[in-house]
């Protein structure tokens, strides 16, 4: 690991407080010095070369993995190979947690003749997963236990207030398109805890609560992040996935009228995107045009099939396009 002496300061703006004064004209005076003062100084103390940050990235991904394997050992009744599962992932959190990057903070506050001052070493909470070998079995586990998780705050708020809660969209990390993008970042302090909780429940025999230890790590341990600007293209990749499920049920009209959708959202990116993007998207979205005007008449099982391919080929050209 490398070590770096460069620094930055953040320096908040000191507040005046006017003071009104009632003199002999009625004049109001302002105080001429700051009532308070905040100085916080940041040294990286310790760094990560780019081998070692991915090597930390997929220590990262394999900790959802062992995390998913317990859950399904649970499930199956295996508590051997469920707290196997569970030590291999804090194994992984301590060896994430002794080569995470750390800074030192330096923090002063100051008031007239009080001042407080501190310093402590402080490390990322936060480290991104990498998932390029273990897309299905590191992303969609994620995926599945945050809709679940969704599903039950609306159902609990159903309970407490006796209405149904209104229904909202689930989060963002659900979208079909999310299962093929490396965004995600996880958790290790949460990770560290759910982690040594289950094995605590288990080694207690309660198991239901073991596997919701595990759970609270897959859906609340765990963040997806996006580029705003390519929600357009997000949202056309998640309606081209569903188009396919459509297809494969036999729904021709609803997937038509799920690709017109897919269609109009990559519309909006062709007018968003850079010029030589545009050209390629313009390009798909005329052929998945053309694909809803020829599927009205396809109602043969082989031509759903054939129809079934297209789309999901379309749905891998728009997922190569995320950045």
């Amino acid at each position: 690991m490398s070590n770096k002496t460069n620094r930055f300061n953040v320096r908040q703006l000191s507040c005046f407080l006017l003071v009104p004064l009632l003199l002999a004209g009625g004049a109001i005076q302002a105080a001429d010095s700051s009532r308070i003062t905040a100085n916080t100084d940041i040294k990286p103390v310790v760094t990560l070369s780019a081998d070692e940050s991915r090597a930390v990235s997929l220590a990262a991904g394999r900790i959802l993995l062992h995390t998913d394997r317990a859950r399904q050992a649970i499930a199956n009744k295996d508590k051997k190979t469920a707290l196997a599962e569970i030590n291999k992932g804090l194994t992984l959190v301590k060896v994430i947690e002794h080569a995470l990057p750390k800074y030192e903070v330096t923090t002063e506050i100051k008031s007239g003749d009080v001042v407080y001052n501190t310093k402590e070493e402080v490390s990322d909470s936060y480290v991104p997963v990498f998932d390029e070998q273990y897309i299905e079995d590191v992303v969609a586990p994620v995926v599945r236990a945050k809709r679940k998780s969704h599903a039950a705050s609306r159902m609990k708020q159903w309970k407490h207030t006796g209405k149904k809660a209104k229904k909202t969209s689930p989060p963002m990390a659900e979208a079909f398109s999310m299962w093929r993008r490396s965004s995600m970042k996880l958790n290790v302090a949460l990770a560290a805890d759910a982690l040594a909780l289950a094995k605590e429940e288990l080694d207690s025999d309660k198991t239901d609560a073991a596997d919701a230890a595990l759970a609270v790590l897959q859906s609340e341990g765990v963040i997806f992040e996006f580029d705003e600007v390519e929600l357009p293209l997000l949202e056309a990749a998640d309606n081209l996935k569903l188009a396919e499920l459509q297809i494969g049920e036999g729904n021709v009209a609803a997937a038509r009228a799920t690709l017109k959708v897919a269609s109009d959202d990559l519309k909006r990116y062709e007018q968003i995107t850079g010029e030589s993007r545009a050209k390629d998207v313009r390009e798909l979205h005329h052929k998945i045009d053309k694909l809803i005007d020829a599927m009205e008449d396809r109602e043969h099982s082989g031509e759903l099939t054939k129809a079934g391919q297209e789309i999901e080929s379309y749905w891998r050209h728009v997922v190569k396009w995320f950045k």
